[in-house]
């Protein structure tokens, strides 16, 4: 009997979908590099060094803020 799961996909496959669906904001990535942390969006328009993991954890949720209130502008035109 097959297991059953959540996943459609395999875990590998579900997160693979987000690092070659380029162009959009599905996922931020905060990751330790030396004493700074690299900071980046599947978008692809977005890539920053934070100093600490809360401010890129904050830098990453304004990113999508402003992408989300741009989307929502264009949908009430």
């Amino acid at each position: 009997m097959a297991e059953e799961s959540i996943f459609e996909d395999s875990p590998q496959e579900y997160f693979e979908k987000f690092f070659t669906n380029t162009g959009y904001c599905d996922a931020q990535s905060v990751l330790p590099h030396g004493d700074k942390y690299i900071c980046h969006c599947t978008c692809g328009r977005w890539d920053v060094v934070a100093d600490d993991q809360e401010s890129g954890l904050d830098m990453a949720r304004e990113h999508t803020r402003e992408i989300t209130e741009r989307e929502l502008a264009k949908l009430s035109r």
